[in-house]
C-alpha cells in the first residue's frame, strides 16, 4: 500500500525548507492542481493507464557537457532512452520503480521509448526557443449565470513553435470583458509571496492560472493576457443561464 500526504500542496508546512518558502511540498499537484512529476509515479502504479513520463525539461544554458540526472516514471516493462539519436541504453523496470539515467546535457531532444505488453510508447523533451507567446487554455468554455462559477483558465508561455518554454517566468497580465470577475490568480510556486487576489502573476515552470467567475448576467466573457515582449492571448468563455 501507499500514503500520501497530500493530493494538493497547501499554505504552511513548508518542511523540510524555510524561509521564503511558505508553502507544502508534500502534494502530488501543486496549488494550481498542476501536475508534478510524482503524479505520473502513482498514475504507473495505480492505475491500468500506459504511462511513460521522463524529466526534467532539456533547457539548461550554460551547462553543455555536464551531467543531468533524468528519471522516467513507468509502467513499460522496458525503457531506452535517446539525445539527438543516440542511444543512451536500455533499462528493464522493476514493478514500482524508477529508471535514472545520468546524460550529458547538449541541446536538442531527449526521447525515450518504452514497451508495454507490445506496444510502443514515447515521450520527449526538447530545448525550446526563447518565449515568444502567450496561450490561453480555458477549463471549461461554458458556466452557469450565477454568480459563482468558475472556469480554471491556464496560461502557457511559449516559444515559436509552439512548446512550453519550462524556465519562463514573464509576469503576466489578466483582463476581462464582459459578465464575469477575475477572483484570483496563481503558478503553483510553493516560495511565491505574489497576491492571489490580483490581476497579473509571474509565470512558475512557463505556467500560471486566472480563476474566472461568472456574474449573474449571460453573455460571453473575454478573458485576455499580456506580458511586454510576448504575442498577447485572448479566449471567450460562455455564461449561460440554466
Amino acid at each position: 500500500g501507499c500514503f500520501v500526504w497530500t493530493g494538493f500542496d497547501y499554505r504552511g508546512e513548508p518542511t523540510p525548507y524555510g524561509w521564503p518558502c511558505i508553502n507544502s511540498h508534500f502534494g502530488i499537484m501543486d496549488m494550481c492542481g498542476f501536475p508534478k512529476d510524482s503524479y505520473y509515479y502513482y498514475q504507473a502504479w495505480w492505475s491500468d493507464k500506459p504511462v511513460l513520463h521522463i524529466f526534467p525539461h532539456w533547457n539548461w544554458p550554460g551547462k553543455e557537457g555536464q551531467e543531468i540526472e533524468v528519471w522516467c516514471h513507468s509502467n513499460c516493462q522496458r525503457v531506452e532512452l535517446f539525445l539527438n539519436g543516440q542511444s543512451q541504453g536500455a533499462q528493464e523496470m522493476q514493478p514500482n520503480g524508477h529508471l535514472v539515467w545520468k546524460v550529458k546535457y547538449e541541446p536538442g531532444t531527449l526521447l525515450a521509448r518504452g514497451i508495454r505488453d507490445g506496444k510502443e510508447l514515447t515521450d520527449k523533451v526538447e530545448t525550446t526557443d526563447p518565449p515568444a507567446a502567450i496561450e490561453l487554455v480555458p477549463e471549461q468554455r461554458k458556466i452557469a449565470a450565477d454568480g459563482a462559477d468558475v472556469s480554471l483558465v491556464t496560461m502557457r508561455i511559449v516559444d515559436s513553435k509552439g512548446r512550453l518554454v519550462p524556465i519562463a517566468d514573464n509576469e503576466v497580465s489578466f483582463g476581462v470583458r464582459g459578465p464575469g470577475n477575475i477572483i484570483g490568480v496563481g503558478n503553483g510556486d510553493p516560495s511565491s509571496h505574489e497576491p492571489d487576489k490580483a490581476s497579473q502573476r509571474k509565470a512558475f515552470n512557463g505556467l500560471c492560472m486566472a480563476v474566472i467567475q461568472a456574474g449573474r448576467d449571460a453573455g460571453e466573457i473575454e478573458v485576455t493576457a499580456t506580458s511586454p515582449g510576448l504575442k498577447p492571448a485572448s479566449v471567450k468563455i460562455q455564461a449561460e443561464r440554466r
